[in-house]
């Protein structure tokens, strides 16, 4: 049986899948859990040693660290 076209473009995109998959390891490893756990952390001690923001900067940046704080979270609990 001879490969045609079709069965080449099969092949292709094995290949492509392959490559996309060492490039983007899945989600899942208790490794990736541990970093994400560690950055919580971190994001949770940036945040109570902020205290109160008292210029509209450091009220932006509060607010960006609290919105990845919950980002996190919830990717966290999304996937694990």
């Amino acid at each position: 049986m001879a490969t045609g076209p079709t069965s080449e473009g099969w092949n292709d995109l094995v290949e492509e899948l392959k490559q996309l998959e060492a490039f983007f390891p899945l989600l899942g490893g208790e490794h990736e859990r541990d970093e994400l756990d560690e950055e919580i952390e971190e994001l949770e001690q940036l945040i109570a040693s902020a205290g109160e923001p008292e210029d509209e900067h450091s009220m932006r940046a509060l607010t960006f660290l609290q919105t990845e704080l919950a980002r996190k979270r919830a990717l966290r609990d999304d996937f694990f």
